[in-house]
């Protein structure tokens, strides 16, 4: 979300509608988590005496009665470490059982693990990307690995954190002297033997993780009394790089202030005093800083595209067009739009199909695909004919978007069911024809109408939802309808080459080799979206991400030194795609002007270009 003065002024006077929406539950449920884990080390002091460790005067020892080590890499030195997220803080909480509630709070905290020990983008404080041999990575980009995340939640003992965090909050902490780890060091990415791994890669992974996201996060919630505290290194990238001059955090804009300057005069607090000074004082309260923490914490973390679909889903008519260019995940995001309201997991969705699936507690939902043939009888119903043994009968039959809405209707008196019918491709039907009536039902909710051959009146139901997907290029099939398009919001989904590196994740592509595909991918599309470039075609025509995800099946593959396969994208690969999928659209797209002398030579440079050995 982009902010500005007068927005955050604006969202603040409609905290409390926000805070109580339940579509930002988890955020907020994830800030309540973060303030009582903080409240928690906090209360506790650390002390350490030659190789033993004590909490609060008492020393931690073992299940066994053994000490932990006190080494900087003492969590792999007593192999709690392990391979997969989470398994590691399971060791831990078994190696050390008194203190396992403890342990399974921080260790959430650190690798972004919500309750179930599922890792959240949303949730994670450090970077998930490893590009560099001194892991440092990208700072910015979401990436595809999840290692660094559970890396540092395992290989960091829960001792140490708390020290960390005590230290901080009471101005003591120097990161030189940090007990923090950020991964053990793989030694397949230092240039350094096993024998120089405390000389060397102590200091170095010291000197990265002052400038990384974790310390700063520390700061911000052991002062939260003074200063904006936010849930994730998402929500604070998406902060101090807004647009607005006045709302960003210049110093930190690149990600990379140190933990000095950050928690200096000049840095985080009083960067907060100044988005603090946009709310008039007459209108703080007694948990101001909390509250506006919680505020940019949840809108500046939540998916912002499912976000802005479900606000026009629930205005006006309580329909939706969700349009754009082929391949662009429009369907998809309909679903998605679903498991948010439903507040379900993904792989749950099935159960919750009309007329399929075995659960309604959220509500229901179903889909159908229009096409040139498909008619009113289909959607809502007729006279169809019906064969029975040698005789033909007609009967009256009812359509899926009756049924639909007779099931809604029965349950209109459950607020927190809702009904959603998705309707595929909706611009390839004769609209006009196809939904008839419904478009004096579809404005005016709850108000009966009289459908043809069916006895009884016919109402949409307040809680049924429309979604519609369209094709933006497809013009020669019929034309939204205008007195139709009326009774629909729209948004428009265009392509997102980024969210190949979400895509691709199961293929385990090397993170150089997989960004340099998704280059290639971006430079294709601009190529074609610039209207003064020889392909003279526009945004509309660029290359949805689900074309480009089809490099899966042509993927190479590999054994690194651990036997585990890895992914690779090579010119075999980029040939494949770009003649089975890429250039066949192109030329559709192109229609007549693909015979064209000078554009078969253009396309032959793009394949050049996009084809090029990585």
């Amino acid at each position: 979300m982009n902010l500005t003065k007068e927005k955050i002024v604006a969202l603040w006077r409609m905290r409390k509608s926000i805070f109580s929406n339940p579509e930002n539950e988890a955020i907020s449920g994830r800030f309540d988590f973060i303030k009582n884990t903080f409240n928690e080390m906090c209360k506790h002091k650390i002390r350490y005496e030659g190789d033993s460790v004590f909490l609060d005067d008492e020393q931690i020892l073992m299940a066994d009665g053994s000490a932990p080590s006190t080494h900087y890499f003492g969590c792999k030195l007593d192999e709690v470490t392990a391979a997969g997220a989470y398994i590691g803080v399971n060791n831990m909480a078994e190696c050390l059982p008194k203190y396992k509630e403890l342990i399974r709070q921080i260790g959430c905290l650190l690798g972004g693990f919500d309750s179930n020990s599922v890792m959240h983008d949303e949730y994670r404080i450090i970077s998930n990307v490893i590009t560099s041999p001194n892991d440092n990575g990208s700072l910015i980009s979401s990436g595809q690995t999840r290692h660094p995340s559970s890396h540092f939640a395992d290989n960091n003992y829960f001792f140490n954190v708390i020290d960390t965090v005590t230290k901080i909050e009471n101005d003591t902490f120097v990161p030189s002297q940090s007990r923090l780890v950020l991964r053990w060091p793989n030694l397949t990415y230092y240039n350094f033997s096993e024998n120089e791994v405390d000389e060397k890669a102590i200091p170095l992974q010291r000197e990265t993780l002052d400038k990384r996201f974790p310390y700063k996060f520390f700061y911000m919630w052991a002062k939260s009394s003074e200063c904006i505290h936010l849930v994730s290194l998402q929500s604070y990238r998406n902060l101090v790089q807004q647009r607005d001059a006045l709302i960003q955090y210049k110093r930190d804009f690149n990600m990379d202030e140190s933990f000095e300057e950050f928690s200096g005069e000049k840095g985080w607090r009083m960067y907060s005093k100044a988005i603090m000074d946009f709310i008039p004082e007459e209108e703080r309260g007694d948990n101001f800083i909390e509250e506006l923490s919680r505020l940019l914490s949840i809108v500046l973390t939540i998916n912002q595209n499912v976000k802005d679909y479900s606000e026009l889903l629930e205005t006006g008519s309580k329909a939706l067009i969700l349009w754009g260019p082929p391949g662009t995940g429009k369907t998809y995001s309909a679903q998605q739009l679903i498991i948010n309201k439903f507040k379900i997991a993904p792989e749950d969705l099935d159960n919750y199909a009309f007329e399929k699936g075995s659960k309604n507690d959220k509500g229901q939902w179903a889909l159908v695909q229009f096409h040139p043939g498909y008619s009113y009888e289909d959607f809502i119903g007729g006279i169809a004919p019906k064969l029975d043994g040698n005789s033909l009968q007609y009967v009256l039959k009812e359509g899926v978007f009756k049924r639909f809405c007779d099931e809604a209707q029965k349950h209109v008196a459950e607020k927190e069911k809702k009904f959603i019918f998705i309707i595929d491709e909706i611009n390839r039907a004769d609209l006009s024809s196809v939904f008839g009536e419904l478009m004096y039902a579809l404005e005016y909710r709850g108000s009966s109408i009289m459908l043809p051959n069916f006895p009884k009146p016919f109402t949409i139901p307040d809680n049924v939802y429309l979604i519609g997907t369209m094709n933006s290029v497809d013009k020669s099939l019929a034309t939204f309808d205008l007195a139709l398009r009326r009774r629909f919001s729209f948004y428009k989904v265009m392509p997102n080459i980024k969210v190949l590196e979400t895509i691709l994740v199961k293929c385990n592509i090397q993170e150089d080799n997989l960004q340099d595909y998704i280059r290639r991918c971006e430079r294709l599309n601009r190529h074609i979206a610039d209207p003064q470039g020889h392909f003279r075609l526009g945004t509309d025509y660029q290359i949805g991400h689900a074309y480009f995800a089809k490099i899966k099946d042509f993927i190479t593959y590999s054994t690194d030194e651990n036997q585990d396969l890895i992914g690779i994208i090579n010119s075999f690969s980029l040939e494949k795609i770009w003649v089975y999928h890429l250039q066949p659209l192109l030329e559709e797209y192109l229609g007549s002007r693909a015979d064209d002398s000078e554009i078969q030579q253009m396309l032959k440079k793009e394949e050049e270009q996009f084809t090029a050995e990585i």
